[in-house]
């Protein structure tokens, strides 16, 4: 029965700080409310503003960087019997300052008042928490391994599943000066929001060398270039939050609804207030990694720092460009290795 209550009890949905309000990239007209609404002839339209689709994109560029897979793992794979479990921790700098038409791509975020160029917008710093488990194969070919886990952004309700699989080209000879080479394939799904579906692609080149420390550990340093491929789809938007088109339907025999027009009392007009952003090209960003592993026994721990160049992509049915600017990661992994 306290089952049946908590489950039923109704709850308002809330979102936090670094959660997606995509119609915050609206400059607000006059009267406060967004100025991409346009009621003319009993009709309720949406008409974006030309740099609107800039920004949309540029936002789901650095939000992207932010979601994609980590490297995390030197060249060599774990050994067609070897396992690994693993908790991570990332940072990933943004850029909430840099404008469009004289707005930042980031008010797209939960909190932030578009009226207000000083209001709050995240930090230029977003963490994220995640944990992965890998296993190294030797089917269909020899040494591959292959990853799969989670990771969700602090602040938010946002979280992406992530897997990948990775084949090494040459691996084992430690005795050797030739480095260890690889290649990996990754993909992320962004999940925990309605605002937008985003998939995020990734393929890596890497190569590493091992040393001994002492003949009870050893260190791995490796480097590695990544180029993201990054499909954003956005979900649908009213641009009228304030008013309830079913409630506004309804006026027509009661009073009239808070936040709607008053002309449109009885009608369904406010249903053309709801508007998706146009689809785009593959967004690409180009990104080094340099990082080192550190096994004891069954113990590891790997440092990463990324660097991912400004974004340069451009819509090839629009004028939407990629106006994102670089951006920095420092990732940590700790855990066994088997």
């Amino acid at each position: 029965m306290l089952a049946g209550l908590a489950l039923g009890w109704p709850a308002a949905a809330r979102a936090d700080k670094n959660d997606l309000d995509l119609l915050n990239l609206c400059p607000p007209s006059a009267s406060g409310q967004c100025s991409w609404v346009s009621r003319s002839g009993g009709a309720t339209s949406v008409t974006l503003d030309p740099d609107a689709v800039s920004r949309y994109r540029s936002l789901m560029s650095e939000l992207g960087v932010v979601m994609a897979p980590r490297l995390m793992t030197p060249a060599d794979t774990l050994g067609y019997a070897g396992f690994q479990f693993s908790a991570e921790l990332g940072f990933t700098t943004i850029n909430p300052s840099r404008q469009i038409g004289g707005q930042s791509y980031w008010n797209g975020v939960e909190g932030v008042n578009p009226s207000n160029p000083s209001a709050t917008r995240p930090s230029g710093t977003l963490a994220t928490v995640g944990g992965f488990v890998r296993k190294g194969m030797w089917l269909p070919v020899p040494a591959l391994e292959f990853g799969a886990g989670a990771v969700s952004l602090l602040g938010s309700r946002m979280y992406a599943i992530q897997g990948y699989a990775k084949f090494a080209l040459q691996e084992g000879f430690h005795d050797w000066v030739l480095p260890s080479f690889a290649v990996r394939g990754s993909a992320s799904q962004l999940l925990g929001t309605s605002q937008v579906t985003m998939a995020i692609y990734g393929l890596d080149l890497v190569a590493s060398k091992a040393f001994s420390l002492g003949g009870t550990a050893r260190v791995e340093p490796y480097l590695g270039w990544n180029v993201l491929f990054i499909d954003a789809r956005s979900g649908v938007i009213d641009a009228t939050p304030t008013c309830d088109a079913y409630a506004q339907h309804a006026g027509s025999t009661g009073p009239q609804v808070d936040g709607c027009n008053p002309a449109d009392a009885g009608t369904w007009n406010d249903l053309g207030a709801n508007f998706t952003f146009p689809s785009q090209s593959i967004i690409t960003r180009y990104r080094w990694t340099f990082g080192a592993k550190l096994k004891l026994s069954v113990l590891f721990l790997t440092g990463e720092v990324d660097y991912t160049q400004q974004g340069t992509s451009r819509d090839s049915s629009s004028d939407a460009s990629d106006a994102s600017g670089s951006q920095l990661s420092v990732s940590m992994s700790a855990g066994f290795d088997f």
